[in-house]
């Protein structure tokens, strides 16, 4: 007769689901946990409780525990898509993968529907085991559902400051959007943000960098209103982008698209905005304009931004590039600024 078993395989899958069904007991919140008979690849629903009044939001997970779900060496968790690709995708509750890992007694989490929308031929769903996506009871909510609700991460100021200045990305753009969600009314934020950038070459500075330094010259077409800045942290910011130099300028010239430029809304319109508070900014951008050794891309976007904030005075530095063969479009802004005396591309 075969010898009964009960596999160790079973325990560490149950081990995984106890362990988050725990933390969602422990914060007030409701798990519900799918039979495994009726189990397509999602584990439990969990609805959210907050401040003991149901916020009407539920999401599902699908939860992996032990070994084969995580490489130590590329400290990376791993969930098998399989046949659940259609299941998941098309599930009409957000779906969340959580990977349980019993050597650190720590759950991760990655957001099921979107990494397959943009990993759409992946078998494997792997992702980095970071202080972003932990989950533990400490935080479940202050950053897990937190995020789930596109709320603030409710994180202290010195973690929010070690996040930003980590190599990982998750936990790089996690330290950004909290310090200035949460405590833009620092001047320290600042001094963190401007250093960023002016050390950092272009392709290391996210665009949202740039479009949140805006906000201290500020221009009309800012959606965002920030609770946490105040007048104060904006005169700092403001003082401190004015010192920016031609390197500087270069760098932001380099974030402006060459078909949108300076339209409404757009990135150009935030650059714009920051080179204007720039002290000697027109002698800056007249250099950029004149050096032949630049990208004629990045010497033309400073010759619009000349001469909107120029008008009729800008004419003679236009015309030094003017007549290059790589571009029309300054020979039209003469004519368009010799016709109505001004050049307006938020008009």
């Amino acid at each position: 007769m075969k010898e009964l078993k009960y596999l160790k395989t079973n325990s560490t899958a149950k081990i995984g689901v106890d362990y988050l069904s725990s933390i969602v007991n422990e914060h007030n919140c409701i798990f519900q946990e799918i039979d495994t008979k009726n189990d397509l690849g999602i584990d439990a629903l969990i609805e959210i409780i907050k401040d003991e009044k149901p916020t009407s939001k539920f999401f599902a997970v699908q939860v992996k525990s032990g070994k084969s779900y995580y490489s130590k060496n590329k400290n990376l968790c791993k969930i098998p898509v399989k046949n659940h690709f259609d299941y998941w995708t098309k599930h009409p509750l957000p779906v969340y993968g959580v990977v349980y890992i019993p050597e650190f007694g720590d759950a991760y989490w990655v957001d099921i529907k979107r990494y397959l929308k943009q990993n759409p031929k992946d078998k494997t769903i792997s992702f980095e085991r970071t202080l972003a996506n932990q989950i533990n009871k400490d935080t479940f909510f202050s950053l897990f559902i937190s995020q789930i609700l596109n709320e603030v991460p409710d994180v202290s100021f010195e973690f929010a400051k070690s996040l930003f200045k980590s190599d990982k990305k998750d936990e790089f753009y996690l330290g950004l959007y909290s310090l200035f969600k949460k405590y833009a009314d620092r001047n320290e934020v600042w001094d963190l943000f401007i250093d960023f950038f002016k050390t950092k070459n272009i392709d290391s500075i996210p665009p949202i960098l740039v479009y949140y330094l805006s906000h201290c010259p500020w221009h009309p077409d800012l959606s965002y209103s920030n609770d946490s800045f105040t007048n104060e942290s904006q005169k700092y910011g403001t003082l401190e982008l004015a010192k920016f130099e031609k390197d500087d300028v270069i760098k932001l010239l380099g974030f402006v698209d060459h078909e949108d430029m300076l339209g409404r809304g757009t990135l150009g319109q935030s650059v714009e905005s920051i080179i204007s508070v720039i002290k000697n900014y027109d002698g800056i951008l007249k250099e950029i304009i004149s050096d032949e050794n630049l990208d004629f891309e990045i010497r033309e976007i400073g010759a619009v931004i000349y001469a909107y904030k120029k008008g009729t005075e800008s004419i003679p530095v236009l015309k030094i590039i003017a007549d290059n063969d790589e571009s029309w479009y300054i020979s039209e802004l003469i004519k368009q600024i010799n016709e109505y005396g001004e050049f307006n591309p938020y008009g």
